[in-house]
């Protein structure tokens, strides 16, 4: 039948915040203590005005990058994306393994753009890696009867990030657990384990997702209804917990 976790594909909300946060750190001109501001904006895109708002519906003004990716302002996102241009935001995505189609405009910045949770799985296994990009696959090899390999899928490995820069995003990500959008999973979770995720919420709380990492494992839960109806969970109040329960379950095995 129709596996969601493969061919779902819904728009992602927040959880491409972190591409415009490592365009930035690649660049060398920020770091997460640089000030960033977080105020209104209007951008026009083929003749159409986009004025894009928070979440909680007001401004914040110049807070530090680590604070604005924590929190998850949209404000601050776009006016950092814009100033390295959509071009460059969606090459980052294909760089990191995005087939799906990337529209051309700014609102791809708060997650505009409709993927799987597979597709998701394989951007944050860039971050997850230390920034090296490998075929998200199902089946790593077949066996016979005997225990035989027959069938072997081995892993292509391409270096996608660079390893200064993947460590310096992880560091960012690790804050929204600690400070941020998913601080309440250390509620089940030991500290040392040092998660690193993100938060996305799409418009009218349609779509609720978690995407992050700890040590070896990487999981996304997606949360929505098929008929795209509103579910009234953001991020943080539906995939968080979900997301919390599985990496639990995963650290008993």
């Amino acid at each position: 039948g129709f596996n969601r976790a493969l061919d779902a594909k819904r728009q992602v909300g927040s959880l491409l915040k972190p591409v415009i946060y490592l365009t930035a750190l690649e660049s060398g001109r920020y770091h997460w203590a640089s000030p960033i501001e977080d105020s209104s904006i209007s951008i026009v895109s083929e003749g159409k005005t986009w004025t894009p708002k928070n979440y909680a519906g007001h401004e914040y003004g110049v807070v530090p990058m680590a604070r604005a990716l924590a929190q998850s302002y949209n404000l601050s996102a776009v006016r950092l994306g814009q100033e390295f241009g959509v071009a460059t935001f969606n090459n980052h995505l294909k760089r990191f393994g995005v087939t799906s189609n990337i529209p051309p405009y700014p609102s791809v910045f708060l997650g505009a753009v409709e993927m799987s949770p597979l597709e998701v799985l394989g951007i944050y296994a860039n971050f997850a890696s230390g920034g090296v990009k490998y075929p998200t696959r199902a089946i790593r090899q077949v066996v016979d009867s005997q225990g035989r390999s027959l069938p072997r899928f081995g892993l292509d490995m391409q270096q996608s990030i660079k390893p200064d820069a993947a460590y310096v995003l992880n560091y960012g990500l690790q804050q929204v657990m600690r400070t941020g959008t998913g601080r309440a999973a250390y509620n089940q979770l030991p500290s040392e384990l040092n998660l690193a995720g993100k938060s996305g919420t799409t418009n009218d709380t349609r779509d609720s997702w978690f995407a992050g990492y700890s040590g070896n494992y990487v999981s996304v839960v997606w949360l929505g209804l098929d008929d795209n109806t509103v579910t009234g969970l953001t991020g943080s109040s539906g995939a968080l917990p979900v997301w919390t329960s599985v990496m639990s379950q995963l650290r008993q095995k």
